[in-house]
């Protein structure tokens, strides 16, 4: 938390001023770095919602995208990991 003074008509007014989280930013700078996975990703994605729709009732559709999840996160962080440390030097 940063506090900040502020002196308004001769009254202080002290303001709580949240910091900014630069890892939204950055992560999201990152994602075109990773965009085979992304692909990757939404495909498998497509895939799985695709074998849910066309399940019968009662059946067990056992389908996931874990495997890609990990890839594009893990090529995520790994883009923004030095990216958010200069950021917080």
């Amino acid at each position: 938390w940063w506090l900040t003074r502020r002196v308004h008509h001769n009254q202080e007014e002290m303001t709580v001023d949240d910091p900014q989280d630069p890892l939204p930013a950055i992560e999201e700078g990152c994602k075109g770095h990773c965009a085979k996975l992304a692909k990757e990703l939404e495909e498998c994605t497509a895939r799985v919602e695709a074998a849910i729709a066309n399940a019968k009732p009662g059946d067990e559709v056992v389908a996931h995208c874990t495997g890609q999840y990990q890839d594009f996160w893990h090529c995520v962080d790994h883009c923004a990991a030095p990216k958010l440390f200069a950021a917080l030097k």
